[in-house]
This record gives C-alpha cells, structure tokens and sequence, in this order.
C-alpha cells in the first residue's frame, strides 16, 4: 500500500497519513518526501465487531452483519442519537472503539514528530473496509484537526472503458 500511496500522492508537499482499517490490524503509513514510518497496530474492524457483540450478547456473525448494515460512527456533541435505540447503541460501541484507535493513532504521530524529526501530518487519507462506516471520515477530522480524505489508489492509474468507474470510484480505497 505504501507504493501506491507514493505513486498516487508524490505531488502533495504536505506530510501524508495514510491510516488503513483492516479487519485485525491499522496500518499507520506516513510519507513526508523521503521519510517513510510504518506503524501497525492490533485494532481493526473485527474489534468493533467483538465489541458489538459483547455489548449486545451476540454472536460475532450476527454482530459483523449488523455493524456493515446499521452501523455508524456516533457523532457525539450536540448529535441527536438514531431514533432506534439499538443502532445509537450500536453507533456508540463503534465511536468508543475507534476512541482507542484514535489514541493509538495519536501516540504515533507524537512518536513520529519527537523521534523521527518528522512535521505534523498535513493530511490523513483513510483505506481499508472499515474505513466505509458511514462519519468516519467526521470522526478522525473532529479528533485530528486535519482535513480527511478517502485514499484513492487509482488517482494516477488510467482505467480501462470497460471498467465500471462509478464502482471503481466507491471502492477505490479499498485497492492500495
């Protein structure tokens, strides 16, 4: 993924953050000229999923189905919940296990400034399936104050015509 991060994005002068949610692991990518660190950390996808289910006595199949099909990242603040109160708990559950990311995240990124000489990240770009829960992209803005964008790894790729583009385009942070 690192490749295609350097390929895609070697025009942008600002520190890049690639964070790529997977389903066991987050890689933390960061490309600043030729300074690259790499950091992975054991919090993916099916962590949230083990959380929904302890949460709600479920098991971890019937959990994964309900977080890809009624999950969200609570907004928190002056958000009003979802009107059904399984989903706002489901949402809640979701935002309190990305919470420990972000802090992980955090620490990295501290590490990355104090150890590693490296300037603050001037942007992030998220990929990985678990990057697809809907806010998101909301929460890391909110707790990072950095724009947040979908890592596109098919930005200086040229695809062929008989490519479905629109699909291309809604999965396109999925195939670093």
């Amino acid at each position: 993924i690192f490749n295609a991060l350097r390929f895609n994005y070697s025009d942008v002068e600002d520190t890049i953050l690639l964070i790529d949610i997977g389903a066991r692991t987050t890689d933390l990518i960061f490309m600043e000229g030729n300074k690259v660190l790499i950091r992975t950390i054991k919090i993916g996808g099916a962590d949230i999923t083990k959380a929904i289910a302890k949460e709600f006595g479920t098991q971890f199949a019937d959990a994964d189905q309900r977080k890809i099909a009624d999950g969200f990242v609570a907004l928190g603040g002056p958000y009003a919940d979802h009107e059904d109160p399984e989903i706002a708990g489901i949402s809640k559950v979701i935002r309190n296990s990305l919470t420990r990311l972000h802090s992980e995240v955090m620490r990295t990124i501290n590490f990355y400034r104090s150890q590693q000489e490296g300037s603050a990240p001037g942007v992030a770009l998220l990929a990985g399936a678990t990057s697809s829960l809907p806010f998101i992209r909301e929460f890391f803005a909110e707790k990072l104050n950095i724009p947040i964008d979908y890592f596109n790894a098919l930005r200086n790729v040229t695809v062929g015509k008989a490519v479905d583009r629109d699909q291309i385009a809604m999965n396109a942070h999925n195939l670093g």
